[in-house]
């Protein structure tokens, strides 16, 4: 059998022509609950979700480099006959772009779009052929999917407590620059680049700030709460970059330099990189929105 790419419009629904499928699975499309909690991709195969990365938003305009890495390395897993599930466009240059170049990167022998989206004449280097699908759910419909999915990987979940010094930051601001310590500042504090980025509870007026950027050699403040961090999804992920547990941040205590994340990984868990999405999550697997990408 020929691997497929199959196209999405929230208007229409894949998931009735996928359960008719036995063959393998990989879900790019991180809304996506039908096998497994949402904010990532996936590679479904006899029964269970096999290996998986996180996108940390189930919008994939938040993180579309990641949706491309996630899409090679789980598409090299999976049988060369899968099904490959791309996410809604949604009308984004971005995504329309990444879907064309996903597109020639994982040389599909078929693309198909639902009938009557107009997606076909995208200029896929496959011709796209349309298919008859029904109705999407409604947006509620899958909402309580998503939450239900959440509550699932809660109840699953241990407690880890995660030294920041001895992981890796993926994901956001936090941890891409290299830290300094501050007089009078007792929290988090790192430079990279020209931006000083300073984690804590206290405000600043001008002349501190602009004698911590002077200290800091930095020209821009970036300066959020600890608070800010909490309920964000996240993963834990081995140092080859396998994902292994996903989950929420309960706490970030940057006085310390320390995490304590919610998380379906076992305690204590080898974690070498703590991967930040953008999507909060609170504790009843209610959707709170999604962060500005790499405010955080």
């Amino acid at each position: 059998m020929p691997r497929t790419l199959l196209i999405t419009d929230p208007r229409f629904s894949w998931h009735d022509w996928l359960r008719e499928r036995s063959g393998d699975l990989v879900c790019l499309d991180p809304a996506n609950a039908d096998h497994a909690a949402p904010c990532r991709a996936y590679w479904f195969s006899g029964g269970r979700v096999r290996s998986w990365r996180l996108i940390g938003s189930v919008d994939a305009l938040r993180n579309p480099v990641g949706l491309a890495s996630a899409a090679w390395v789980l598409s090299g897993m999976a049988s060369s006959d899968a099904d490959v599930l791309l996410g809604p466009l949604g009308g984004s240059v971005v995504l329309f772009q990444t879907a064309i170049a996903l597109a020639h990167c994982l040389e599909p022998d078929r693309i198909l779009v639902p009938e009557g989206s107009g997606l076909e004449k995208l200029g896929w280097p496959v011709g796209a052929e349309a298919v008859g699908l029904p109705a999407a759910f409604p947006a509620m419909v899958m909402e309580a999917q998503r939450r239900a999915r959440w509550l699932e990987a809660f109840e699953e979940a241990d407690d880890h407590e995660v030294d920041l010094s001895q992981v890796r930051i993926e994901g956001a601001r936090l941890g891409s620059g290299t830290r300094i310590e501050l007089r009078r500042w007792d929290g988090w504090s790192e430079v990279a680049g020209s931006v000083l980025h300073l984690v804590g509870e206290r405000a600043l007026d001008d002349q501190e700030a602009s004698s911590y950027l002077n200290d800091a050699h930095a020209q821009r403040l970036s300066l959020v709460s600890g608070s800010a961090y909490k309920g964000l999804v996240c993963s834990f992920a081995s140092q080859e970059g396998e994902d292994f547990g996903i989950g929420t941040v309960r706490e970030f205590l940057p006085e310390r330099g320390i995490m304590l994340v919610r998380s379906t990984a076992v305690a204590p868990a080898p974690v070498r990189i703590l991967r930040l999405g953008t999507l909060r999550i609170d504790d009843s697997g209610r959707d709170l929105g999604d962060v500005k990408s790499w405010a955080l």
